[in-house]
């Protein structure tokens, strides 16, 4: 993905081309997407996020003045998922009809809406390996492009990728956890 290119988009749509929102779109939801998931665990509520989070990118997009919209998106998401989840928690607690501890699986996924190895990467690796492998691996991130975004040197990136998918490949090999 093209920063410039991006960037470029954006300007169209601040101007007013709606036309431009798709690319945007295109380019960025994989990875708005993943950031919600993360912090949801729960695939029709990451849905539900992205949503309300490009209402609010396209809503404030005048107020956006950086040359990083990946980032800028993905905090966006980050804060809606982070209050979705707030909402949750509360909706769960006072469910009198739910027994246990309502934290306890909460927002776990069931087995048929799991995402293979994506659910496997993100129980195994901690939350930055898990996101440098979505945005490289998944949204076809390069990794200086991921860097630039998580604000880490491209060769933490590199290391910590190539980490990430050598315990992944283990994994799926049936050598650990």
């Amino acid at each position: 993905m093209s920063d410039k290119t991006l960037e470029k988009a954006v300007l169209k749509l601040k101007k007013g081309d709606s036309r431009a929102f798709d690319y945007i779109y295109d380019k960025t939801y994989k990875v708005v997407f993943f950031v919600a998931l993360r912090i949801l665990g729960d695939r029709h509520a990451a849905e539900d996020v992205v949503q309300e989070t490009y209402m609010k990118a396209v809503s404030s997009i005048c107020s956006y003045n950086a040359d990083n919209f990946t980032a800028w998106i993905t905090t966006i998401a980050r804060n809606c998922a982070l209050n979705e989840y707030n909402r949750s928690k509360r909706t769960t607690a006072t469910d009198f009809a739910a027994e246990g501890d309502y934290r306890e699986g909460a927002f776990s996924m069931p087995d048929e809406d799991s995402f293979g190895l994506i659910s496997v990467a993100k129980r195994l690796l901690d939350e930055t390996d898990y996101k440098i492998v979505v945005m490289c691996a998944i949204a076809g991130y390069r990794r200086r492009e991921a860097a630039k975004v998580l604000g880490l040197p491209i060769s933490t990136v590199s290391y910590r990728l190539k980490q990430s998918l050598n315990t992944l490949a283990k994994h799926v090999k049936g050598g650990t956890k």
